[in-house]
């Protein structure tokens, strides 16, 4: 019985060498582990808004101190969702989602060629034995 290098088998089978997926599966997963802390499940980014309204109403609420204008906590709370500030941060949010979305759906299509040369490599084997 001979033996035969997985990188022959890919090539006889016309398959894209499993390494090179992995490789780039793995870069991609570097890529999106950071934005997927934020944004996936259980991420920081609801923390991370409510902390940056809750800023962006005290500075607002010292302003208004130091200026001696009385303001109401449903005045400061609309202030800070319409700051330039807070909307920036929720434009780079969309920025964000939207890479993380890329990179996700690049992971998935890397999991479904690795899919479908498992497919392939058992259905050449099956084939073989006939």
């Amino acid at each position: 019985l001979k033996h035969v290098s997985m990188a022959d088998l890919e090539a006889k089978l016309g398959i894209e060498p499993i390494d090179r997926l992995l490789a780039e599966r793995d870069e991609l997963v570097e890529q999106s582990a950071t934005l997927y802390a934020r944004y996936g499940s259980f991420g920081t980014w609801n923390d991370e808004r409510k902390s940056k309204l809750a800023v962006i109403a005290a500075l607002l609420r010292a302003q208004a101190l130091r200026d001696g204008v009385k303001v109401t906590e449903a005045s400061l709370e609309e202030a800070a969702h319409a700051s330039g500030e807070y909307m920036g941060f929720v434009t780079q949010a969309t920025v964000d989602r939207a890479e993380l979305y890329r990179l996700e759906s690049r992971i998935s299509n890397i999991d479904a060629t690795i899919q479908r040369a498992n497919m392939i490599g058992r259905y050449a084997a099956s084939e073989a034995r006939l």
